[in-house]
């Protein structure tokens, strides 16, 4: 490879086979990092990485050789997969928000409590065996969150995977067992 400063004026300059020798350098340590961040089983982690090639190429011309053109394409690399985490924290507790609804025991009026009772002990019961319906990885998932309160670090630890990769399995989880309940709940009215 040759020297950073000549490497960019060649691959501006637009040579393939310079671009191609770059990207074959530089995209599997800018992958550890998608993986480091993100988990070896997050589908995100590929995008992650085309989009990092894809905003450093835009932004070539801009680089000032401040540091190496890897630790710059590392820094951005890691925003975007920060930015990704941030996106799928959001969506978690939208979901989260959604089982809550859910989940939540109904307003009663005097006289109807029993009702509810019962409409509640429903909703618990139908929510308890969907639940034994999903993959044993997502209930162990919610189990350790939702009915234990761990936190996403200790369930990382707890089942040996990334923490990104608890957080989206989550999502997933979560999302599952939403529509197996809206589904279920109103074939049961039905």
């Amino acid at each position: 490879m040759p020297d950073e400063r000549d490497l960019v004026k060649r691959i501006l300059a637009g040579d393939v086979e310079t671009q191609t020798a770059f990207y074959r350098k530089t995209a599997p340590r800018l992958f550890h990092i998608c993986i480091h961040f993100l988990g070896p089983e997050d589908e995100d982690a590929e995008d992650i990485l085309q989009q990092t090639f894809l905003i450093a190429l835009g932004k070539l011309k801009e680089f000032e050789f401040r540091s190496t053109l890897y630790t710059w394409m590392s820094n951005i690399c890691a925003n975007l997969c920060y930015e990704r985490l941030r996106r799928k924290k959001k969506v978690l507790a939208s979901l989260q928000e959604d089982l809550e609804r859910l989940s939540a025991p109904l307003a009663v009026q005097p006289g109807e409590e029993e009702e509810a009772e019962e409409e509640k002990r429903a909703r618990l019961a139908l929510l308890d065996r969907i639940t034994h319906s999903l993959s044993e990885r997502c209930r162990k998932v919610l189990e350790l969150r939702d009915k234990q309160g761990e936190s996403y670090i200790d369930i990382s630890r707890a089942l040996k995977i990334p923490m990104g990769t608890v957080m989206s399995q989550l999502a997933r989880c979560r999302k599952a067992l939403r529509n197996l309940f809206e589904g279920e709940w109103k074939g049961n009215k039905a």
